[in-house]
């Protein structure tokens, strides 16, 4: 059980990685009551398909190595951005996205999302 005031150190080497379609390959690093701290992990050519949050749902990213492509899909329109190491990004509520490594090299990302019962729609 843990206590309400209870600092939390963890390995992140240990910890075991998630694997989405797409092949973007996530573990949470730091588990909070309202969000969770991700490291992210995609080979080139892979990523995150599409996929919508709930209305809830937050997130943010920085770039720590490589560089991809994210879409999104709003207000009936399809958009992309370029992103590389070293950007950030901040996906609202409810955003539909997907994203790829386009480069030679791994893509690695540090997320925060917001925690909630029900993630995806």
């Amino acid at each position: 059980m843990r206590m309400e005031h209870e600092i939390i150190i963890k390995n992140v080497d240990q910890l075991e990685w998630q694997t989405l379609p797409g092949g973007f390959k996530y573990k949470f690093i730091a588990i909070g009551d309202k969000f969770l701290t991700g490291m992210g992990l995609a080979e080139p050519g892979g990523g995150e398909t599409w996929h919508k949050h709930t209305t809830e749902v937050e997130e943010t990213y920085y770039v720590l190595k490589g560089k991809g492509k994210i879409w999104w899909r709003a207000d009936g329109q399809e958009q992309s951005l370029e992103f590389s190491e070293g950007d950030s990004m901040y996906l609202p509520r409810g955003c539909e996205n997907k994203f790829i490594n386009t480069g030679v090299g791994e893509l690695l990302l540090l997320f925060n999302i917001t925690k909630t019962v029900k993630m995806r729609e």
